[in-house]
């Protein structure tokens, strides 16, 4: 009864959400999680790139700045020699610079938003992690209890066979059944440590051991479906990235009419020139000085190309908006069927249920120990406590799981 009645106390616990001394506790993982997750933090070093790339685009056009050099056969013909200097500007009727501004900025908007997004989803399939990892915890305890509880009822038959006072068939097979529940706490075990590595993957390399049995998730809005999906329209990052997208690609589509505007150039110059000193046409030396400005003849204005596919990037960029959006609602409407579904499964699991099969295991038990009931009624009560502890662990993770895939989709 000692064995038995030590899990049903920590089943108990678990659907209680107490919790349990030495275990990790929920929320110092999940600020783990968010700090120090490598795959995040380089995720992260997008924006930086991003904002670099805006202070880039403010750059103004360098000016040019040339010198020149000329003899005109002074040391034969003693025509002279030349030296200019000149410096030139160019600079778009268009104003480039500040649409190409622009589009750096929302850029960096949609990586902001992108990156949410990003966190989103780490912190739900963190949480998920969290939830399978308790659930395997939970499940190898059961596990181990059956093994142990075995064990003693094979101990128990091997001695009773080995005094006549027992059949030998019982000895046997009992031990088989020990070793056979020996090697489902064993696999158990193993899939809980695995979920605890998982769970230090996802914390950036943190260290756990034991994970607690607290009650993690808030609460689900006590609101209809259809105001879930406004809830979701105003929260989620990724219908932000389509609307910011739309955003860029009108200006990507600005930045374009902007480059077909003319680019004009400006220019000066100064020359200085030695003396002519040939005897036909001599010269005096002098200074020159020169302006212009230079206009490019934009036959290139002639080829639509480029504007048209910037207008059919607003175009894509506005039907995937819309696209986004009915995706959201579709998958907030799923995850409410699921998270409906999940929820009457968990009703049907109570701790109650865990008690009473706890407490046929050790009757079923106790009545074979005393030679009241055949081992097959007590296996039957073994297989029956651990499939009923498995299927109540089930729904209660997976109500866990169903919750935080709403609260994915609804963007909290």
């Amino acid at each position: 009864m000692k064995t038995t009645s030590k899990l049903s106390y920590a089943l108990t616990l678990l659907f209680m959400g107490v919790q349990l001394a030495g275990a990790q506790d929920y929320h110092e993982y999940m600020d783990a999680v968010e700090r120090q997750n490598a795959a995040y933090l380089a995720e992260r070093f997008q924006i930086d790139i991003a904002q670099a790339n805006t202070a880039a685009a403010s750059v103004f056009n360098d000016p040019v700045l040339s010198i020149g050099y000329g003899n005109n056969q002074d040391w034969s013909l003693q025509m002279g020699q030349s030296v200019e200097t000149g410096i030139s500007y160019s600079f778009s009727l268009g104003n480039v610079r500040r649409a190409r501004i622009n589009v750096a900025r929302s850029e960096e908007e949609i990586t902001r938003a992108a990156i949410d997004d990003w966190l989103r989803n780490l912190k739900a399939d963190a949480t998920i992690a969290w939830i399978n990892a308790q659930e395997a915890g939970a499940l190898a305890e059961v596990k181990r209890s059956s093994y142990e509880s075995m064990r003693k009822v094979a101990d128990s038959d091997s001695t009773r066979a080995a005094l006549g006072d027992g059949s030998r068939i019982d000895a046997k097979q009992s031990r088989i059944e020990s070793r056979a529940l020996y090697a489902d706490y064993l696999a158990a075990e193993a899939d809980y440590e695995n979920a605890l590595q998982e769970l230090s993957l996802y914390a950036g390399g943190l260290q756990i051991r034991e994970v607690s049995k607290d009650d993690i998730l808030l609460p689900i809005p006590s609101s209809s479906p259809d105001e879930l999906v406004e809830l979701a329209l105003d929260n989620r990052a990724d219908l932000r990235t389509a609307e910011l997208s739309r955003t860029l690609s009108k200006r990507n589509q600005a930045l374009v009419n902007a480059s077909r505007a003319p680019e004009i150039e400006l220019n000066a110059g100064y020359s200085y020139n030695t003396e002519v000193r040939n005897e036909i046409a001599p010269a005096p030396k002098f200074h020159g000085l020169s302006v212009g400005v230079a206009f490019p003849l934009k036959f290139s204005r002639y080829n639509k190309g480029e504007r048209q596919a910037a207008e059919m990037a607003v175009q894509q960029a506005e039907t995937a908006y819309e696209a986004a959006q009915q995706q959201i609602i579709s998958e907030v409407k799923q995850a409410w069927v699921s998270w409906q579904s999940a929820r009457k499964v968990a009703q049907e699991c109570s701790a109650s249920m865990l008690e009473d099969a706890g407490f046929i295991l050790e009757s079923r038990r106790t009545a074979y120990l005393q030679g009241d009931s055949s081992l097959l009624d007590y296996l039957m009560a073994v297989r029956v406590y651990n499939d009923t502890a498995e299927q109540c662990l089930a729904a209660r993770s997976g109500l866990a799981t169903a919750t935080a895939e709403l609260l994915r989709a609804i963007g909290l």
